[in-house]
């Protein structure tokens, strides 16, 4: 019975005082170290792998955008790629340096990958969005459907998502920023259609008032000679405006018709400011835009009548 209190109370002194000389073993502390400074290299050389890497991809689409043989729209798809191709080498250089950093500790590598490849396929049956989104992602860039930058709508038909601007693209999802500010983040899984409004120039109809006393023919021979004239002042425009003619009678008014073709996504602005330069330039030859006027005839009601 004394001796086995005896070797209880001599084992834990044991265990501490292997546990002292352990720890203060110049050796340990000095293969530790080497081991720290390492890892603080690796981590080093990361960083620096991953600026080398954007300033590489980022030289080589400048260097591409300069090119002869750029083509209409391209400044835009470069930046989604550089965007993307960026976040794809920052994943990958910090995936390898985060292997060499266990490596360095003697860390079982290969045991934790397998077992993350267990867990991840366990993860993977309850994360087939995630799939989905990195995919339909994949495909988007692969068919070019939209870039940064570029005004879009989002399944148009059934339940719309949203439209406006492209402001960050992943192979995730996509933020777009709509009319009023407001920030829309999209899962790329759930983009069934888009509509690009930034890929060819846009077309654009004005409408011009005129009183049905105005005669049609000599406010044709206006407007197209004055687009002859003075149609380049509108810089968005990329061709003369065309004159289509008498579009309808509606409320006492003849309705002329004139389509622009403006530069993608300008069409609000250039029909705004035509109209006005329209509007003022007609005004010097004495047309007016009409105004809609309603006639009201007094009549007398038969007293009789009404009684009746």
């Amino acid at each position: 019975m004394f001796s086995l209190l005896g070797n209880t109370t001599e084992e834990p002194l044991t265990v501490v005082q292997q546990l002292m000389t352990d720890l203060t073993d110049p050796e340990l502390w000095l293969g530790l170290g080497g081991k720290v400074l390492t890892a603080v290299v690796l981590v080093i050389v990361a960083l620096i792998l991953v600026k080398i890497a954007n300033r590489v991809i980022t030289n080589f689409f400048s260097y591409k955008s300069k090119s002869k043989t750029k083509i209409k729209g391209s400044e835009k798809r470069n930046k989604t790629l550089i965007n993307v191709l960026q976040n794809a080498a920052t994943v990958i250089i910090w995936f390898v340096i985060v292997m060499m950093v266990l490596e360095t500790f003697n860390l079982p590598v290969r045991t934790l990958l397998a077992g993350a490849g267990v867990v991840g396929l366990a993860v993977g049956f309850g994360a087939q969005s995630l799939v989905k989104d990195m995919i339909t992602g994949f495909f988007i860039i692969l068919e070019n459907q939209f870039d940064k930058g570029d005004f879009v709508r989002i399944n148009s038909t059934g339940t719309p998502i949203g439209e406006g601007e492209v402001i960050a693209f992943s192979l995730r999802s996509t933020k777009i920023q709509g009319w009023e500010g407001e920030l829309i983040v999209v899962p790329n899984g759930s983009i069934s259609e888009v509509v690009n409004f930034s890929r060819y120039n846009a077309i654009s109809m004005l409408d011009i008032n005129l009183s049905l006393d105005e005669n049609i023919d000599e406010v044709e021979s206006i407007l197209r000679s004055y687009f002859e004239e003075s149609w380049r002042d509108e810089e968005t425009l990329v061709s003369m405006p065309e004159v289509l003619g008498l579009q309808g009678i509606e409320n006492g008014e003849s309705i002329m018709r004139v389509m622009l073709e403006t530069e993608p996504m300008e069409h609000f602005g250039a029909t705004r400011r035509m109209r006005k330069r329209i509007k003022n330039h007609l005004a010097t030859k004495g047309i007016y835009i009409s105004v809609p006027k309603m006639d009201i005839q007094d009549f007398e009601v038969n007293d009789k009548a009404v009684g009746d």
